[in-house]
Parts: structure tokens; C-alpha cells; sequence
């Protein structure tokens, strides 16, 4: 399998990804990992893969293989658009791959997918790399039913598929301009958009169109609002920038949600969830970018000196660093490098 083959993780010192190309397109890469899945379990006639966004678990963006389009817009809907789906709920079980029979299927999803277009059975799984999940996939028969075996194949190279699209979501986050300089708000009551404001009309119809390769943005923040009017996350647009989305609760039961472009610091998180960092390692690299030594974090997090040297020996090994000034100039490149050159260049010109 080409494309998942290449999944092996390899890293330079700099802890640059030196397996894909910078600007790599995700939804490419979605496709490639699809159509390799779709090759590598018999009997599989069509299927759709989602990446999800490694904290929140939000799909952004995917490919589909034989799946009419006239299907493509509720799948993904039904699926993902809810703010509860299926994958994310595998995910945080850490479940294996599974057939879902007819009868464990989604009623919307029976009825308009399943049904509709003669599919048997459907196979699904969660794509992750280590603990974190980066993707999900649904593989569909035309005829007969997934077996054991099918379940066991899978599952054998959903890591390897993980890895391949944790790499292609991290170079899109590393090439990838933060955002657009746009500015608007939602209001939401009883589960409905009820006002809607952005200072920039085609990103607005970008987050109002309904489109068969992905559901509408905006249903998936009134979805988000409605489950939780303090949620936060980012959005990737179709033109590779991010926005930042933060819920605030309004009186009266309403829920707003602010929109803003999205900074450099705002989409660090993928970024270390990709390295494996714990909250603690987090903490860690916080305070070591400070300038703290060994004993001064291990006063402020009320650990021994021995406990942070631990810590900071496992950060250097998961960014694929070897110093600690090369752990600071890697959350920096990161980070910060891309708009402090702009910043420095609009100031010089």
C-alpha cells in the first residue's frame, strides 16, 4: 500500500517531518489513504475518510471513493456535522475497527445512505497515530457483510493511516497562512442561528454553503454552541487559512459565538497534541520557553528537579530535538516565525 507505506514517522533533528512535501494538500492525502483502504479489504465497493482536528475531534475536511454525491452531504452532516458523532465517540473509547450492522446504523443515515443506494454493510474505523486520532473511515459492501477478518485487516493498518495523516494535517498547519483578518458573530437561541454577522462577504457564503464534499461550517458551530456555549476551536477554510471560534453565554439562554482570525499561538495546540505531549509535558515546555531552569520549574509545578529533567529528556525526544534551546526554536518556528517575518517585513517595506 504506496501511500500508507510512506506512514513511516521520520523525523530530523530539527524535528522536521521529512516524509511530505510542505503544503502537501490534506484532502489529497484523504483521498490517497481512502482509496488505499478501499484496495486493501475485499468486498469494500465505495467509502468516505474524514481528518478530524487532533483536540477537539472536529472533521475539517475529506475524501470520498464511489460514494454518489447526492449522498455525500448527509453522510458527512449526519456523521460529523452533530457535535456527539460516532468517530469521536470511538475515539475516545479507543475502539478497534467495527462492522455496524443496518441495525446499529444511524436511522437519517439509513434511510438516506445506506438504503438509498443499495449498501449491505458498513465498516468504520478511527485512523490514529499513538493515542491521538486523526482521522475516521467508512468503508461500504454492495453485497454480503464485513467479516471478522475484514475488522482485523483494518485495524492492522489504521495506524500506519493515522501517522500518514498526522503528518499531512501538520505540514498544512506549518505552510498554512493563520488567517484571514476576518471579524463576525453568531447568535444562537434554542439550538438556531438567529443573527449572523462577518466582515467578509465570500468567507461568509464559504461558511453558508452547503457543498457535497463537506457540511456547512456554520451548522457545525451552532451544533458546538448548543452542546457547549463556551467551546472553543479553530476552522480550516476551503483556502487553507483558520479561523478561531470562542462561545461566550449571552442572557436569556442565548449563546455567541465570536469569530476571529486565527493566531499563530492558537494553532500550536495541534501541533504539540501531534508531538504526544502530556499536560504536564506542555506545562514543562510552557515555562522551559520562559527561560526557566530544571529547579526554577520544578518550584513553580511543586515537582523534584529530577521529575522536570524526566520531562524535559521526553519533550526533546518527541519534538525530535536534542537540546532544550532547540525545543524553545522549534515551538518558535512553529509558532510565532511565519507572522513575526510578516510583521518585520510589512514594518521595513
Amino acid at each position: 500500500m504506496s501511500a500508507i507505506d510512506s506512514g513511516t514517522d521520520t523525523r530530523t533533528d530539527s524535528g522536521t517531518d521529512s516524509g511530505i512535501l510542505p503544503g502537501a494538500d490534506p484532502a489529497r492525502t484523504a483521498q490517497r489513504v481512502l482509496d488505499e483502504l478501499l484496495a486493501a479489504v475485499p468486498g469494500a465497493a465505495a467509502g468516505a475518510l474524514v481528518l478530524m482536528h487532533p483536540q477537539t475531534g472536529l472533521f475539517w475536511t475529506g475524501a470520498v471513493t464511489d460514494l454518489p454525491p447526492e449522498s455525500c452531504h448527509p453522510f458527512f452532516g449526519i456523521e460529523h456535522a452533530a457535535a456527539d458523532d460516532s468517530f469521536r465517540r470511538m475515539a475516545a473509547a479507543r475502539s478497534g475497527a467495527r462492522a455496524l450492522r443496518l441495525r446499529e446504523s444511524n436511522p437519517e443515515m439509513l434511510a438516506t445512505v445506506v438504503e438509498a443506494f443499495d449498501f449491505t454493510d458498513e465498516l468504520r474505523a478511527v485512523l490514529p497515530d499513538g493515542a491521538v486520532a486523526w482521522g475516521g473511515v467508512s468503508l461500504w459492501r454492495r453485497s454480503g457483510a464485513f467479516t471478522a477478518d475484514d475488522e482485523t485487516l483494518l485495524d492492522a493498518v489504521a495506524d500506519t493511516a493515522g501517522a500518514v495523516l498526522r503528518r499531512a494535517v501538520l505540514a498544512d498547519l506549518r505552510t498554512g497562512t493563520a488567517g484571514h483578518g476576518a471579524r463576525g458573530m453568531l447568535v444562537i437561541a434554542d439550538g438556531k442561528l438567529v443573527e449572523f454577522t462577518l466582515d467578509d462577504a465570500a468567507l461568509r457564503t464559504e461558511l453558508e454553503t452547503r457543498r457535497f464534499d463537506q457540511y456547512r461550517h456554520i451548522d457545525h458551530l451552532v451544533a458546538l454552541a448548543t452542546a457547549d456555549p463556551r467551546f472553543s476551536t479553530v476552522l480550516r477554510t476551503a483556502d487553507g487559512r483558520w479561523l478561531s471560534a470562542h462561545g461566550m453565554e449571552l442572557p436569556e439562554g442565548r449563546t455567541a459565538v465570536v469569530l476571529t482570525s486565527a493566531t499563530p499561538a492558537e494553532l500550536l495546540g495541534p501541533r504539540v497534541v501531534g508531538a504526544g505531549l502530556s499536560a504536564r509535558e506542555i506545562e514543562v515546555t510552557r515555562l522551559l520557553c520562559r527561560g526557566l531552569s530544571d529547579a526554577e520549574i520544578a518550584a513553580e509545578l511543586f515537582v523534584s528537579p529530577h521529575t522536570v529533567h524526566d520531562h524535559v529528556r521526553s519533550i526533546r525526544t518527541k519534538l525530535g530535538v536534542r537540546t532544550r534551546a532547540a525545543v524553545v526554536a522549534r515551538v518558535f518556528d512553529d509558532t510565532y516565525f511565519d507572522a513575526f517575518i510578516t510583521h518585520a517585513a510589512i514594518r521595513h517595506a
